[in-house]
């Protein structure tokens, strides 16, 4: 085992979890996968990691994958993707880590995420990763038959965050900061959304290659006036110039060195109309009424029924029209229970939620909603994202 991988908090998860579902071994390819159990965000998305149980984890990487990112101490080995005279790069990659596998491990000892749901993407990320639709299938002949209990166990993984995971996202929260920040300087009347928008993601763009970050971009959805009340069934960003009393949505996807924060604020351009400040008052109470019952034990029901309560105070219940939150670090949107209504699942030291109340009223031309991404910790929780403005929701 290498110094790198030797005790650390990642490896130790990773490792626990194959002796519990009595493996040997693990397949790995989602880049959000690669990302929780090494640290390593691959580039191309074509790198697959076999993580064994008492030997280091092994990762196929393609040639043309840079090599300065990749994690010290981490085994790589090459695979022909992108070689123009192997027209079978996958056969030769399963192939290879097929004789990687046969040193005494049986096919029942090998597991793999057999899901089809989303995953995040790779640092090129102009494409999804480009295994092919079935590879799923292909890898059936290095690991067993589906088993729901080890597919269950293995997404449980993502919700618990290491030490190491928790330095990598604050990282991301303080970059989206940032972005944020340019969000608030270019609210003024005659910008349009997509201008604000633009501005956002370029300034969190070019904070790669400062605080050793070497992958920071940013998806910016700005929304305005009237805009604002659809911002509960889409995000997007539009030609609108924002004017004088309108409320501006922004949510905001970042990610840093493969790992992801979501992030939204509301704020006011001038003095908010009667309708807005109503609305805004709302969501305000209820991201402060979240956080006051927020700690380690509580169920998700509980949190988002204190913010629901906050928001039916005030008139609005029918126009809150999603769960209050979900988890986040690996993916824009971590598998695992939402903080949503009657959900049972408590929260436990070491997640990363966010908490997300809206609300968004078409009669009133308006909508708003603040998210943050939060900590637990063994006696509290640690808001992420704290940047505000005097108008903000």
């Amino acid at each position: 085992m290498t110094a790198t991988a030797a005790n650390s908090a990642r490896d130790e998860k990773i490792r626990n979890f194959l002796q519990r579902q009595n493996l040997r071994a693990w397949i790995a390819w989602r880049p959000d996968e690669l990302v929780m159990m090494t640290g390593c965000v691959p580039h191309w998305g074509a790198s697959l990691l076999v993580y064994f149980d008492d030997v280091d984890p092994l990762l196929f990487v393609p040639p043309i994958e840079p090599r300065e990112f990749i994690p010290p101490g981490l085994p790589v080995r090459d695979y022909p993707w992108g070689v123009l005279n192997c027209a079978e790069p996958y056969s030769f990659l399963l192939t290879a880590a097929a004789e990687e596998l046969q040193s005494g491990i049986r096919r029942e000892q090998v597991g793999t995420n057999r899901s089809s749901a989303r995953s995040a993407l790779p640092i090129q990320a102009a494409e999804q990763i480009p295994f092919p639709e079935n590879f799923s299938e292909k890898i059936s002949a290095l690991a067993g038959q589906p088993d729901a209990a080890q597919q269950s166990a293995f997404l449980e993984l993502y919700l618990r965050k290491t030490p190491e995971d928790i330095h990598a996202i604050r990282l991301a929260n303080r970059i989206a900061n940032i972005g944020l920040k340019v969000f608030f300087e270019h609210l003024q009347p005659g910008m349009s959304e997509v201008q604000v928008a633009s501005a956002v993601e370029s300034a969190i763009q070019c904070q790669t290659g400062r605080e050793d970050i070497f992958h920071s971009r940013g998806w910016a959805m700005v929304q305005s006036g009237p805009n604002t009340a659809d911002a509960g069934r889409f995000n997007r960003s539009t030609g609108r110039r924002l004017e004088n009393g309108d409320p501006v949505l922004i949510e905001l996807a970042t990610c840093v060195n493969g790992y992801w924060s979501d992030l939204t604020r509301t704020a006011v351009v001038g003095c908010a109309i009667r309708e807005a400040e109503k609305i805004l008052t709302a969501v305000t109470e209820a991201r402060r009424a979240a956080l006051d019952v927020l700690q380690p034990g509580i169920s998700a029901g509980e949190i988002d029924a204190a913010a629901w309560n906050k928001v039916a105070d005030h008139g609005f219940s029918a126009f809150f029209t999603h769960p209050t939150g979900h988890h986040v670090v690996f993916r824009y949107h971590d598998p695992g229970f939402a903080i949503a209504p009657r959900e049972s699942a408590s929260l436990e030291p070491g997640m990363v939620i966010t908490i997300e109340p809206g609300v968004y009223v078409k009669d009133h031309g308006a909508g708003a909603r603040i998210e943050d991404n939060v900590l637990l910790t063994e006696s509290g929780y640690e808001v992420l994202s704290r940047i505000e403005r005097s108008n903000t929701a």
